[in-house]
Parts: C-alpha cells; structure tokens; sequence
C-alpha cells in the first residue's frame, strides 16, 4: 500500500491519502478523488495507477501537463519514493506504507542509540502528542512530518522539511526555518534562524516543544554564561578599585 502526499508550493500539506488498488484521479474539480482548486490545474489532471506493484501516474490531457522529477510525461510513467511529481503549482511523493519505520524515541528504551550519547531532546508540549520525547544524538538534525527527518512530527500544520537544528560548541544550536508553510517560532516569535538554548520553547506549524538537555533539564546556558561574565566584571572591577585605593595612599 502507498501513501500519497500532496503538498502545496510553500511545502503545506494538501493531502495525505491511502491507496492500494484502481485508480486515483487529481483535478481542479469535485469529480475527482484529490481536489486541487487552482487554475493552474485542469478538470481532470491526471490519475494514479497500480499495475500489480508498480505504480504508475498519467497525464489526462492537461492544459499545462505532469512533470515527474522535473520531466514532462507523454505516456504514462513509474513512479516510486524517490520521484516528485509536479502537476500545476502542486508536488505530490509517494510513500509505501509498509516501509521502513523509525522507531519511536521515548529516551527510555526504544531508541537505537543509547540515550546516554544524546546531547539534548525536544519534548512535546501540548496535543495529542504531549509528553513526547525525541533525542537529539546528531550535529545536525532535521525536523519534519515525514519519516526521512531524525525528529519526526506527525502533524498536519508540520511541512515535510520544517526546519533544522545545528548544534554549536557553546552548548546552544542554531535553528533555521527550511521555509516551511507554518513558520518555526520560538519563544512565540516567528523567525527564519536564531540561537536557541535549553529553556527556549520552539514550535513547528501548530506543535510547541520544549528544547532540554539529555537528563531533561531547562537550564539556560546563555543566561549562566551572562551571569558567570557579570559576575568576573564585577570582581575585576573591586580588585581595580582597591588596587587604586592602595597605589594612591
């Protein structure tokens, strides 16, 4: 069985539909199984089919045609999990439902590498997936809606590729927004890259996270670095002081 998806041109998810048999047709009109209400898309556009496990899409005659990985199409063509098929302002993959999984990342025991080798975890604040916890164990990591990200968020408002968190060697990371239809804010706020340490809360589409350390703490690095550089001033400012106080005796 395939799932299909179907995303607009900012990466906003259209639909994602199950399909194991016959035929499914794209159009601009009611008619047709998937809906897409654009001009740039004729009545009936085009259609999916399954001959035995090979799934093929085909162009209905369209007014500005089906591009499958930016080719235009004549005769039907095989599609798989690597091809993106364009059709209008529309780009639609297949995934197999049956397809390699990752494993849930409770930070307990069902990640794949030990939790004690993770550098931090996003922890789900809020929705059905409240209380969720996924490791952090890479340089870089990827947030998105499907299974090829390392942190995974199944949420409609969540683009394919959301965004991207950088680890740095201050024990911050640098999250970049991969222009997604929702935005990436953090601490409320809509921004395409910022630094963000443990305490600050990011949200993808519509799903807040907490950013924490590995033992989940949400200790502000930032803030103590401020507080340590506050601190030595303040030290180095009375040592000054007295040290002028003795040379002017």
């Amino acid at each position: 069985m395939y799932i299909v998806v179907v995303e607009d041109a900012r990466g906003g998810l259209i639909c994602e539909r199950a399909f194991h048999q016959g035929e499914l047709t794209l159009g601009r009109t009611a008619e047709n199984d998937v809906v897409l209400p654009s001009s740039t898309v004729s009545r009936r556009h085009a259609r999916l089919f399954l001959e035995g496990p090979t799934l093929h899409v085909e162009d209905l005659g369209s007014a500005n045609g089906v591009l499958v990985n930016e080719r235009p199409i004549r005769d039907p063509a095989v599609i798989d999990e690597g091809s993106e098929v364009r059709i209008g302002e529309y780009r639609l993959f297949v995934e197999r439902a049956t397809g390699k999984m990752k494993p849930v990342q409770d930070g307990i025991n069902t990640a794949i590498v030990h939790p004690g080798q993770a550098h931090g975890k996003l922890v789900v604040l809020a929705g059905p997936q409240a209380g969720r916890e996924h490791l952090l164990f890479e340089p870089i990591t990827s947030v998105g809606r499907t299974d090829e990200n390392e942190v995974v968020v199944a949420d409609v408002s969540v683009s394919r590729h959301h965004a991207r968190l950088k680890r740095n060697e201050e024990g911050g990371y640098t999250l970049t927004d991969l222009s997604s239809s929702n935005g990436t804010l953090v601490n409320g706020k809509r921004l395409t890259s910022a630094k963000v340490w443990p305490g600050d809360r990011l949200q993808f589409g519509n799903v807040e996270c907490m950013l924490v350390d590995p033992q989940g703490r949400a200790r502000n690095v930032r803030r103590t670095r401020q507080y340590v550089t506050y601190g030595l001033a303040v030290v180095g400012a009375a040592l000054i002081g007295a040290l002028m106080s003795l040379l002017l005796r």
